[in-house]
């Protein structure tokens, strides 16, 4: 039996508004609209080889401090070009949660939060620095 993420979903305070920020920010695509009945609409984004699912569900609380929290910590997109995706989102008003860093050479993260407080990592990774890392099992990076 063979195993893969599909979908990562997130519940929106406003689903325009997050499909809005997904094409925008991440040049997402609309694949697939939903309306189960009067009070829930969901949207299906196709981003890269992945696809985001957006919920609009009625009330719901305020999400606790986005790095601070047991649970789902945070959405992975990769890049192929670190610098240049992170001066887009820059200029497209990102909600970085601090600065770039390199937890090793070759490996360049930053954490942004969309609209609905879920936490994204931009993430380019050097594939023979990783390669290396996984080759060794446990590093200290």
């Amino acid at each position: 039996m063979s195993y893969s993420i599909e979908h990562v979903s997130i519940r929106c305070r406003d689903l325009e508004a997050s499909i809005d920020y997904f094409r925008r920010m991440f040049d997402a695509e609309v694949i697939l609209r939903r309306k189960p009945d009067e009070s829930r609409r969901i949207t299906f984004l196709r981003l890269g080889d992945s696809m985001v699912e957006l919920m609009e569900m009625g009330p719901g609380s305020e999400p606790p401090e986005p790095m601070k929290h047991y649970g789902v910590h945070h959405i992975g997109i990769k890049v192929d070009d670190f610098e240049s995706a992170y001066r887009d989102l820059q200029a497209k008003g990102a909600d970085f949660l601090g600065e770039p860093f390199e937890p090793t050479p070759g490996i360049r993260l930053v954490f942004l939060r969309e609209p609905n407080g879920a936490v994204i990592e931009l993430a380019q990774r050097d594939p023979q620095v990783f390669q290396d890392a996984l080759a060794k099992g446990t590093v200290d990076w």
